[in-house]
Formats: C-alpha cells, sequence, structure tokens
C-alpha cells in the first residue's frame, strides 16, 4: 500500500512539474504564426524581428514589459501608440503619443525608433500568448483610418507602410507592388479605399472636426454634424450646438 502511495505521489509531482513547464513557442515575423493554437498560454517566446535604423513598426501577439524593451531596442528607443487624427483627403495627420513607459501591450500596434544599426534582434521572453485583432481606428471629416497589426503577410492596393527609405520620418506611403506588410508589422487603411496623404505628428493632440467647431462656434446657435458639417437645423443622429454633442433619436 505504501509502495503504491509513493508512487501515485511521484506520478504526480512528474505531472505537475511537466505542466508547470513553459513551451517553447517561435514566432515568425515573416509569414506569420497560426498563435490561435497558443492562446492563453505561457510560453517562452522566441523570435527574430529585423530592425531598420529609424522608425519601424510592430505588433506582437505577447506583452513586452518596458525593461524588456530598453533590452531589446536599446535605451534611447521610442515607442509610440496612434491616439488620433485630423485633416481631410489633402493632408490627414497622424497623431502618436509615447508609451514606452508601459511597455508593448499585446495586439497593439505601434511605432518604434530603432536607434542602433539595422540588424536582426532575437527576441526571447516568457509570457502569454495572446491571439487577437491588433487595431485602432479613428474619425474625422468623414474619413476612418484604421492602424492595423498584422500576424501573416498583408497585401493590397490601398494599405500604407513605412518604407526603410523613409522611415526617419515615420511616413506611411502606399505598399502596392511591393512583397507586402510582413508579419509582426503594423499597416495602416482608410475605410472606402480612399486615396490620402499622411503626417505622422508626434506628441501632439489631434484636433478634430468637432474641436474646431466648438473652438470657432461656442458662442453661436448653429448646428454641426459629428464631421463639422454646418446643418440647417437640428435633426436625427449626432448634433453639435455651442461645442455640446448630443444625440437625437
Amino acid at each position: 500500500m505504501i509502495k503504491k502511495f509513493t508512487l501515485a505521489a511521484v506520478l504526480l509531482s512528474m505531472s505537475l512539474f511537466a505542466s508547470a513547464q513553459s513551451k517553447s513557442v517561435t514566432i515568425s515575423s515573416i509569414n506569420g504564426t497560426n498563435v490561435e493554437q497558443y492562446d492563453g498560454k505561457v510560453a517562452d517566446v522566441k523570435m527574430n524581428r529585423y530592425m531598420f535604423t529609424g522608425w519601424n513598426t510592430v505588433s506582437f501577439p505577447f506583452d513586452l514589459s518596458a525593461d524588456k524593451v530598453n533590452e531589446y531596442f536599446g535605451n534611447d528607443c521610442r515607442l509610440e501608440a496612434l491616439t488620433g487624427i485630423s485633416g481631410d483627403e489633402n493632408a490627414m495627420k497622424l497623431y502618436f503619443e509615447d508609451k514606452k513607459s508601459e511597455g508593448i501591450k499585446a495586439n497593439t500596434p505601434y511605432i518604434l525608433y530603432f536607434t542602433g544599426e539595422s540588424q536582426n534582434v532575437n527576441i526571447t521572453t516568457e509570457s502569454t500568448i495572446q491571439a487577437g485583432e491588433s487595431k485602432v481606428s479613428f474619425s474625422d471629416n468623414g474619413y476612418t483610418v484604421n492602424f492595423n497589426g498584422t500576424d501573416k503577410i498583408m497585401t493590397g492596393d490601398n494599405i500604407y507602410g513605412i518604407f526603410a527609405a523613409d522611415n526617419a520620418e515615420s511616413k506611411f506611403v502606399k505598399i502596392a507592388g511591393t512583397t507586402g506588410c510582413y508579419a509582426t508589422r503594423c499597416y495602416i487603411s482608410v475605410d472606402g479605399d480612399k486615396d490620402v496623404a499622411f503626417i505622422a505628428v508626434h506628441n501632439e493632440k489631434a484636433t478634430t472636426a468637432i474641436d474646431k467647431v466648438a473652438a470657432a462656434d461656442n458662442a453661436n446657435d448653429k448646428v454641426y454634424d459629428i464631421n463639422g458639417v454646418q446643418k440647417k437645423s437640428v435633426s436625427k443622429g449626432i448634433n453639435i450646438v455651442k461645442g455640446k454633442k448630443f444625440a437625437v433619436k
């Protein structure tokens, strides 16, 4: 009886030890990896990511602390997230804000300024794999701009990315006719496939059409829609009067 109990205890101990070990998962930063099979699991994550000197885009299916960001990308690197837009078809400003102190959050699109020489960065960390959509969207003047992270190669005629030749200014341009946007990177799309010229702005607050209406017409009773277009009168939908927004059903 004692032998059976001892054997059972040993087997249980071995099972618990095995379950506590993190699974090793290699993330492809080119073709992508099906991370859904690892969703929610703690893993020893390995990823080899090429970084150009200047601005790059990053979106990972796992977290990296601020200390890890500094370890792998350098203390002088910059990490920013898109927090707003403003403009029209002539020029759409993309407002990026510093998020380095928060580290990299899983399935969140960022731009990252790398100060080292262009090189492969080997990332090895224990983290929870998180499958899911990586996307933020903002609207102004009838335009909806999406900043998307991708876990596979993304191609298309109306997506915008950062070319290595233009990355000193985080310039987003159309990448049609190229090999596309590789996995663990980000691209911009515009609803309706509209052509837009983008200008990146760093650490400034976006001024939307609603903000402009509020500043210019706070003292009168003019009525505007959510895109800042003046209306004849209050009607069904979103209305803005004296800088205040309210809905009519």
